[in-house]
């Protein structure tokens, strides 16, 4: 394993996910002799060892052997070796899962989060906070942490695809192909045979290194990856049926001194020593009847599975360098054909159940999930259907892992599902942090706390509290209460108290700061609209105080009260809440004060936004459109709409243009330069902008400025704290300006 794959920006975490899975091992191909072929056959074992990307040379390995017709009896595995093996195992011919490899995209499975569009539309909202990770959870007087960086729900979701043909079968000694993975008791430390259960799971305990997946419960004991304790499984397939084994060992180098340079490196390369060690004496159990493969995959690294196609050639050129070795084992053409024709099986159906039921559950109430299930009794299952649910139950936010089962075989059938509650929970605590700068004496900060208690009852009942600091300083609370156990209806009351401020410009120069301090309280019902959208309406009350706190007395200085009803719709089909490569969303509200709620007066405040992206490959094109209006109202100064600001109108200054109507439009362009692994966002992207807007009715008096263009170009990320642009903006009449952007100040 090399340290440049940990840190590499290109996969940080999911290398240290996957070098981890690499494995190392020295020592020649075992030398043979041909001899005859015996009248019995001998049983052939086939034992895989872990690697990580460089374990897909296994699938080359098992195209050769095909070719040559060596017929193999049963198969052991650890990590990669246990997911290409347990695939192999459970009936998927060498050509098919090399489709499945080519095809499959790696960095979205190892991308912990369902699709954005799945997952419930509360933790949608938080996404615009910029709340990043880690979550912490609040238990015993202290915070606790996830067991691992990746909870691997997509990664399982992925095998169980791979092991659909094995559906129905308990017993891994009944595959096609007698199978066993290997995995590590991280209590004990020591080697754990998995040979019972699912055979998804079994691939996903296989692999889950220390610290980076979380582990995976079976029986009572927490299993992490296998190659700790037993990293290639030579004496387990002995046990399992062979005469004679054929080991494929997939070596990564240790680590130089110069490329030990953090605490992951240090981590990767104690538990790769670890590995090599239980390689290394496995490798003294082979005679001379074995055969021993061991592919030369230069500087693949464990991570580099944009290099599968690559790695399956080497295993491929590596088992036909030992053809001479391996043909002794052959089988006569018609014998081959017929013992294949038992082990490659179609993929099966799941038929349908007569009931859907949850297990497992301590503090969620399983009525309300249920709603969040499509796959209903009497009709036909699917995989791909019930991952989907899956990932719509996962997505609610309050559960480290899901899997499901089809019990009753015998007899009445039912879809078992088993999410497994945060461990960490029931409450919550995150971090977010906004900033922005125009480098002309603007500037925004805001550093937010976030505080959730969940399942406060049955029905999901939910408190959240934030406290933020900085430029909008406020502390607000909100109880989030379901009506009913399907959860489309809720009421939800808040308070909140604040201050927050913003400059006053008279054309180009900035003359004050208005300052604007209230206090809120309100009760909103609503609806909650599938995993799309949601809707708000209720009455709030805002007692306000606001002034000029520096500079020029432009805005009034006021001392009110504003009541009436809001109404707000929050719709959201992205695939990212920033950068997004797909989907729309929208926001409206709409607020009328008025005097008979206590409001100084009447007057009405609406306001819009839509947004939508396509992508082409690395290429996408987002617009945005937004408009306000008070109605000829007379709303007041500090409900007022702003322009100006990166992506605002980049060229102009912070919140420069301020009145009580604006139309605006962006629209950007971008291109992914490249990705990010999952915990660190999504991709570094370069890109420009087209910005026009207008704003009208002053409250200083001052005629409006017409329609304003501006555009900009920018170095973005998305990234686990919120967006990031460096950029450049320039307007009309010499107007520029250069901009930094983190988070959602």
């Amino acid at each position: 394993m090399n340290a440049r794959h940990l840190v590499s920006p290109r996969s940080l975490v999911l290398s240290t996910a996957i070098a981890l899975l690499a494995t190392h091992s020295s020592g020649p191909a075992a030398q043979t002799a041909p001899v005859a072929q015996a009248a019995t056959a001998p049983r052939i074992g086939l034992a895989l060892s872990g690697g990580g990307a460089r374990g897909l040379a296994h699938v080359g390995v098992l195209k050769v052997l095909e070719e040559l017709r060596v017929p193999i009896h049963c198969v052991t595995g650890t990590s990669m070796g246990a997911i290409v093996g347990g695939t192999f195992a459970a009936g998927t011919s060498p050509a098919e899962m090399e489709k499945i490899v080519l095809a499959a995209d790696w960095a979205e499975i190892f991308r912990d989060r369902p699709p954005r569009e799945e997952i419930a539309i509360q933790r949608k909202i938080d996404d615009y906070k910029t709340l990043f990770a880690p979550e912490f959870g609040v238990k015993d007087g202290g915070l606790a942490l996830p067991k691992g960086v990746i909870a691997g729900v997509s990664i399982e979701s992925f095998f169980r695809v791979l092991a659909t043909r094995a559906f129905g079968v308990t017993d891994f000694r009944k595959l096609p192909i007698p199978f066993r993975a290997m995995a590590t008791d991280i209590e004990t430390g020591e080697s754990v045979v998995l040979e019972r259960g699912s055979v998804a799971q079994a691939m996903r305990a296989s692999m889950s290194v220390p610290g980076a997946i979380a582990p995976v419960e079976i029986d009572g004991r927490l299993l992490v990856d296998g190659g700790i304790a037993n990293n290639l499984p030579i004496d387990e397939a002995r046990k399992l049926c062979a005469d004679v084994v054929i080991a494929v060992n997939i070596s990564t180098p240790p680590l130089k001194r110069k490329d030990i340079t953090s605490a992951l490196s240090v981590a990767g390369q104690l538990v790769n020593f670890l590995g090599k060690q239980t390689v290394d004496e496995q490798l003294k159990s082979l005679g001379n009847k074995d055969v021993l493969i061991a592919p030369d995959l230069g500087d693949i690294s464990a991570a580099t599975f944009d290099r599968s196609a690559e790695a399956v050639r080497i295993g491929e050129q590596a088992t036909r360098a030992l053809a001479d070795s391996l043909r002794r084992y052959s089988l006569p053409p018609d014998r081959y054909a017929a013992l294949r024709a038992t082990q490659i099986v179609e993929e099966k159906a799941l038929g349908s159940v007569g009931e859907v039921r949850f297990e497992g559950l301590e503090r969620s109430n399983p009525e309300v999930l249920r709603g969040l299930v499509e796959s209903k009794p009497g009709e036909p299952l699917s995989e791909a259907k019930i991952g989907a649910d899956l990932r719509r139950v996962y997505g609610s936010g309050g559960f480290e892992s899901i899997s499901y089962h089809i019990s009753g075989e015998g007899g009445p059938r039912a879809l078992v599902i088993e999410p497994k509650e945060k461990s960490w929970g029931p409450d919550f605590l995150r971090f977010g942090l906004g900033l922005a700068s125009d480098f002309q004496g603007d500037s925004q900060f805001n550093l937010l706390v976030q505080y959730r208690k969940t399942w406060l009852n049955r029905l999901g009942g939910e408190w959240l509290t934030e406290f933020q600091v900085g430029q909008d300083t406020h502390l607000a609370t909100e109880f989030y209460q379901p009506l009913h156990e399907a959860g489309e209806w809720f009421v939800s009351p808040y308070v909140k108290v604040g201050r927050t401020s913003r400059g006053v410009f008279v054309g180009d120069d900035k003359v004050a700061d208005y300052l604007v301090r209230g206090s809120q309280v309100g009760l909103d019902g609503g609806a909650v609209l599938g995993t799309w959208g949601q809707l708000r309406f209720g009455p709030v009350w805002t007692r306000i105080d606001a002034e000029v706190d520096t500079g020029s007395p432009i805005l009034p200085s006021v001392k009110e009260t504003t009541a009436g009803l809001r109404a707000q719709l929050f719709v959201d089909q992205t695939d990212h809440a920033f950068f997004p490569t797909r989907g729309f969303g929208a926001v409206a509200s709409a607020y009328a004060a008025t005097e008979s709620l206590g409001s100084y007066a009447d007057y009405h405040r609406l306001e819009g936004k839509i947004r939508g992206a396509q992508s082409w490959g690395a290429h996408t094109l987002y617009a945005y459109a937004a408009g306000g209006s008070d109605l000829g109202s007379g709303m007041p100064a500090y409900e007022s709409f702003t322009l100006g600001g990166a992506l605002h109108l980049s060229g102009y200054r912070i919140n420069q243009f301020v009145g009580r109507r604006y139309a605006f439009g962006r629209l950007m362009y971008y291109h992914r330069a490249f990705p990010l692994p999952d915990i660190l966002g999504s991709g570094v992207y370069v890109g420009t902008s087209a910005e026009i807007g207008r704003i009208t009715d002053r409250y200083d008096g001052v005629p409006s400025a017409g329609t304003l263009w501006s555009g900009s170009a920018f170095l973005g990320a998305d990234t686990s704290v919120g967006p990031a642009y460096l950029g450049f903006g320039l307007g009309p009449s010499g107007n520029w300006s250069v901009y930094l952007l983190l988070g959602a100040p």
